[in-house]
């Protein structure tokens, strides 16, 4: 036999040795806290305040997105997100709004808006 022949033969046998036993690494798991959305968000709520433009209508969107649109203006696209259980807030231009929340039914919404 030659000898790069016997070096083959020798790395074949050599690898079919017992195994080393390995303990599996254990997947280490990045647990996220996936909080609920609170329940006003994903609804389309008409503004029932006499002095809001006919037709006004909030939607929170869950991914931060808040339309805001009405019978006579044009829609708006806001981005917004909640502070603590209780308050929000969004952008309108320049300007940071932030409001008090509280549902006192499932089809009401009530916002008291500033500070």
């Amino acid at each position: 036999m030659n000898r790069i022949g016997v070096l083959a033969l020798g790395a074949l046998f050599g690898a079919c040795g017992p195994a080393e036993r390995l303990e599996p690494e254990k997947p280490v798991h990045a647990v996220r806290a996936e909080v609920a959305p609170p329940a006003f968000v994903g609804v389309v709520w008409l503004s029932a305040d006499p002095s809001a433009p006919p037709g006004s209508l909030r939607i929170f969107l869950p991914d931060g997105t808040l339309v805001m649109d009405s019978c006579w203006e044009t829609y708006r696209l806001a981005r917004w997100r909640s502070i603590d259980e209780r308050r929000i807030e969004w952008q309108e231009d320049t300007a940071r709004i932030e409001a008090d929340v509280s549902q006192p039914t499932v089809q009401q919404l009530e916002l008291r808006l500033g500070r």
